[in-house]
């Protein structure tokens, strides 16, 4: 009996292993091997409540719109713009996702300047012409909301910065370089839109923001706040350690055991888990603030509170792991001057 209890025991640790989230075992391992080489208990700690990102359809900012009617409607023919309109204006177009409602905004400013050079040489259709130059002139004001719309504010990168399980093999085996290919690209786009180039591309413009979609910026924001969690405890716990001590030494065997343990289960173990995707974190903020940067002014401060909150958590990550190598430092030389 004590045999099969035994057994029972080791394949319920096995399994408790296997279900262990990626990243988490690399930091329980490390503090249970620090915990026992310096006889400290870690208190577990509630995590920090991680950046929620407001849902996409409270982010879409409400814009006015310019109505061309039936009548007007049919007065534009020979004009690209009527084709434009029509759509627009048609059941489909009034119910089209952000993203087309920008690329039709897109159309109407490059085709309205031959439209309205068009018709200004009919006397009877000045009002029209009026009507259109004033439709030109509020999308031109209107586009950094638009596009803001269509990307920050759209369902594609909401899923993109929805928080997800840190996969197996994260990032090495499981991202590519196509979401921040995808995140530039659409960045210049935007550029040259707002730049008063408003030639698009529609289908690559469409078939970027789907990239975003797989994106892992969810991904970073869960390993930040697991990394969080445990190096804010730790440097707690390490710094009432170094204060308790003051400037007594470690004995000599204890010393040797915390250095084996740091290069073993720290600089081995945590950090080796946590740099690839630091420099991920990087590499994905950087991409992420180009764009916002961009489109600062058109974002309501729901957005910008939540990304400031966002950029904190990351940075919060490289702190404290900077801050849990100076606290090592101290409790292997104490008072070192």
């Amino acid at each position: 009996m004590r045999l099969r209890h035994a057994f029972c025991l080791v394949i319920a640790a096995c399994l408790g292993a296997c279900s262990s989230k990626p990243g988490e075992a690399v930091f329980s391992d490390y503090e249970a091997r620090l915990g026992r080489t310096l006889d400290v208990s870690f208190s577990a700690t509630d995590p920090a409540e991680a950046a929620r990102k407001p849902r996409a359809e409270a982010l879409q900012l409400d814009l006015q719109g310019s109505d061309i009617g039936t009548l007007n409607f049919l007065a534009l023919t020979g004009c690209e713009l009527q084709i434009t309109i029509g759509k627009r204006n048609s059941s489909l177009g009034k119910l089209a996702a952000p993203s087309q409602r920008l690329l039709l905004d897109l159309e109407f400013l490059r085709y309205a300047p031959a439209c309205i050079e068009h018709l200004a040489a009919q006397p009877e259709q000045r009002e029209l012409v009026a009507l259109l130059e004033r439709s030109q002139r509020l999308k031109q004001q209107q586009l950094a909301q638009h596009i803001f719309n269509a990307t920050l504010a759209g369902p594609e990168w909401h899923q993109f910065w929805r928080h997800q399980d840190i996969p197996t093999g994260y990032p090495k085996h499981t991202t590519s370089d196509q979401v921040l290919q995808a995140l530039d690209a659409i960045t210049a786009m935007a550029s040259r839109w707002l730049e008063g180039n408003y030639a698009a591309d529609n289908a690559a413009f469409e078939a970027h923001l789907n990239t975003l979609r797989s994106g892992d910026g969810g991904v970073i924001l869960t390993a930040a706040q697991l990394g969080q969690q445990f190096l804010a405890r730790w440097n707690t716990s390490l710094g009432e350690y170094a204060q308790q001590r003051g400037c007594t030494p470690l004995p000599n065997h204890t010393k040797t055991i915390l250095e084996t343990v740091i290069a073993k289960y720290f600089a081995g173990g945590v950090q080796l888990w946590l740099a690839p995707i630091m420099s991920r974190a990087e590499n994905i903020q950087g991409a992420s603030n180009n764009l916002e940067q961009l489109l600062r002014t058109a974002s309501p401060i729901d957005y910008s509170l939540w990304q400031q909150q966002r950029d904190n958590d990351i940075q919060a990550l490289k702190l404290l792991t900077k801050d849990h190598v100076h606290r090592l430092k101290s409790v292997l030389e104490p008072c070192r001057s």
